[in-house]
C-alpha cells in the first residue's frame, strides 16, 4: 500500500501502517496517520479524510499558529484534541533579523535544540498522544503540527517506538518529510534566497540558503539528538515511554496487540 495520502491542501499526510515491528508483526494500515496542518484543505480533501474514517485529530500547533493559519478542517464527526507545543521563543527573537534579510543569526543547529526541547518540555503532549491512540474509540487518528516534520516527526517516532518498530525504520519515516515537502520547501527557499539577495547581496543569499535549508529539511542528526537526550535522561526509549510519558508497560503491550498484526 502507498502510505502517502495525496491531498491538494497538505502534501505531508501519510499512514504509519506497514512498518515491521521487532517481534515480526506489522503496524496495521488505516489506524494512525501523521500530517502537516489541515487548515488549507479543500472540500475534496475533507471528503477524503471522511472516507478514511478519521475520528480524532490531535493538533500540536500553538494557539498563535492556529490564529495565524486557521483551524484545521475536519471531516464530519471527527473530534479535535488540541495538544499545543509552543514554537520556540528563539524563533520570535529571530524575526527582526529575518525581516532585515540577515539570516546569519539563525543558529545552524536550531532543529537539534528544538528536538531536545521536545523531549524535555513536552511529555504531557506526547503522553497525551499515546493515550488518545490507546482508546479504540479514537481511531483512526491523525496527529499534526504545521509542516508535519518536527513536532509531528517526533510524535511519529514515539508512536512507532511504542509499537516496537526498530529505530533505523523510525529514522526512515522521519526523513520521508523531505520527499513529500520538497516542492513547498524549494519554493520557500527560492523566495528566501531572492529576498536575502536583494537585502544583503550574494553573500547574504548563500547564508540564507544554508540556514533556511537547515530548517526546512529534516536531517538524521535532528532526531538522533532527541534520541541522545532520551537516553541521557532515561536510559532508553522504553524507559522514556514509561517514566517520561506516563505509559504503563501493560498499556504498551495492549497498544501493540491492537495496532500490530
Amino acid at each position: 500500500m502507498d502510505r502517502h495520502v495525496p491531498l491538494s491542501g497538505q502534501p505531508n499526510f501519510r499512514d504509519l501502517g506497514g512498518y515491521a515491528s521487532r517481534d515480526g508483526r506489522r503496524v496495521k494500515w488505516g489506524l494512525v496517520y501523521r500530517s502537516g496542518e489541515l487548515s488549507q484543505l479543500g472540500e475534496d480533501d475533507v471528503r477524503k479524510l471522511g472516507e478514511l474514517g478519521i475520528k480524532t485529530v490531535v493538533d500540536f500547533r500553538s494557539p498563535e499558529e492556529v490564529t495565524a493559519r486557521g483551524q484545521g478542517r475536519l471531516p464530519k464527526g471527527a473530534t479535535l484534541r488540541p495538544m499545543p507545543i509552543a514554537s520556540s521563543d528563539m524563533f520570535k527573537k529571530l524575526i527582526p533579523s529575518l525581516l532585515a534579510g540577515d539570516f546569519s543569526k539563525v543558529p545552524a543547529g536550531l532543529l537539534d535544540n528544538v528536538n531536545r526541547h521536545l523531549v524535555r518540555d513536552f511529555s504531557t503532549q506526547y503522553g497525551g498522544l499515546l493515550r488518545a491512540l490507546s482508546d479504540p474509540a479514537s481511531r483512526p487518528l491523525v496527529f499534526h503540527c504545521t509542516q508535519g516534520k518536527d513536532r509531528a516527526g517526533f510524535g511519529a517516532a514515539m508512536v512507532l517506538s511504542a509499537l516496537g518498530v526498530p529505530w533505523d525504520t523510525v529514522l526512515e519515516d522521519y526523513l520521508l518529510s523531505n520527499h513529500y515537502r520538497k516542492a513547498e520547501n524549494d519554493k520557500m527557499l527560492g523566495m528566501i534566497r531572492s529576498f536575502a539577495a536583494n537585502q544583503a547581496g550574494e553573500e547574504g543569499e548563500e547564508i540564507a540558503y544554508q540556514r533556511v535549508e537547515g530548517l526546512l529539511y529534516v536531517k538524521t542528526q535532528n532526531l538522533q539528538t532527541a534520541h541522545a537526550e532520551i537516553v541521557e535522561r532515561h536510559g532508553s526509549i522504553e524507559r522514556y515511554l514509561v517514566d517520561g510519558l506516563g505509559c504503563s508497560r501493560e498499556g504498551l503491550e495492549q497498544l501493540r496487540d491492537e495496532l500490530l498484526e
